[in-house]
């Protein structure tokens, strides 16, 4: 039964489950690594969890750390995952520059605001899920939100000042 939910649970939510290991790892490769981590292991429960949807955001999470931990990454971009691409060429010429814009100023917040922007704006958790997710106060994820997009504001009026 549990197989079941896990296979329903991943069909309708791997564009966010990858989403979240990406905010957390910066790098495509290794957020695909930890989503499928991630169900290794969930695969192999036996019984089912109380909520089965943050348990197994979390259990992606932890992996990424995970991932995190065990290789050295360069770097953090998210540009191609974040965005779509799939614009006509002129379009996506005349748009690179706000990406590159949002990218470098994702760089500047702090790895917990930089994981509650995306995990809400990209991923579409609210942050509720957030806060199970990451065993931690609602509060504490709405308070790292509101700092993040601040200082995402910031930046990105002050880059638009300088053009």
């Amino acid at each position: 039964m549990v197989d079941d939910r896990l296979e329903r649970l991943f069909r309708a939510h791997s564009s966010q489950l990858f989403v979240c290991a990406l905010a957390v790892t910066g790098c495509a490769q290794r957020a695909e690594d930890a989503v499928q981590d991630a169900f290794c292991r969930l695969f192999r429960l036996r019984r089912e969890p109380r909520d089965l949807k943050a348990y197994v955001f979390r259990a992606v999470r932890n992996a990424a750390v995970d991932q995190v931990r065990r290789h050295r990454l360069d770097g953090f971009d998210t540009t191609e995952h974040l965005f779509d691409l799939s614009t006509d060429p002129e379009r996506a010429a005349a748009e690179n520059e706000f990406r590159q814009s949002v990218t470098t100023a994702l760089k500047s917040l702090t790895d917990d605001q930089r994981e509650t922007v995306i995990s809400h704006l990209y991923a579409g958790l609210s942050f509720r899920e957030i806060a199970e997710a990451r065993e931690i106060s609602i509060n504490t994820v709405s308070s790292w939100y509101r700092r993040g997009i601040e200082r995402l504001r910031k930046l990105l009026e002050q880059h638009d000042d300088s053009v």
